[in-house]
């Protein structure tokens, strides 16, 4: 399966007959600023034949318990998945939020992840 490679494949496009075990528990992975760079590091990072569910997320802290915007719906990824692919599909869902910030306000961007395993039902 070609995992966010030419678009990103979320979670409610798996076809039916393939099964996604996901009972691992949600992880945070916080960037320095937001750019290819950040989000390739983060793909790099990922080892052979592992799949994350994730969603990107900005908050106003890293505690994530003050103001967070989720900019997507789940999708997945794995070690061969496009980083300029996600970040031009974050920053669309960024600018079609409608979210505004106040200049002196600091922003951290998040990817909200977890290990996942896909089998044949």
């Amino acid at each position: 399966m070609n995992l966010t490679r030419n678009h990103i494949t979320f979670l409610r496009n798996v076809p039916s007959d393939i099964k996604v075990n996901m009972r691992t528990g949600w992880r945070h992975h916080y960037f320095d600023g937001f750019s290819i760079e950040e989000i390739f590091s983060f793909i790099n990072s990922i080892k052979d034949d592992n799949i994350y569910l994730l969603i990107p997320l900005f908050s106003n802290s890293q505690s994530l318990q003050i103001a967070t915007l989720n900019l997507s719906e789940p999708f997945l990824v794995n070690n061969q998945s496009n980083p300029a692919l996600m970040a031009n599909f974050i920053l669309d869902q960024w600018n079609s939020s409608g979210f505004n910030i106040k200049q002196d306000t600091s922003i951290t961007f998040a990817f909200k992840w977890k290990r996942v395993w896909l089998s044949d039902i």
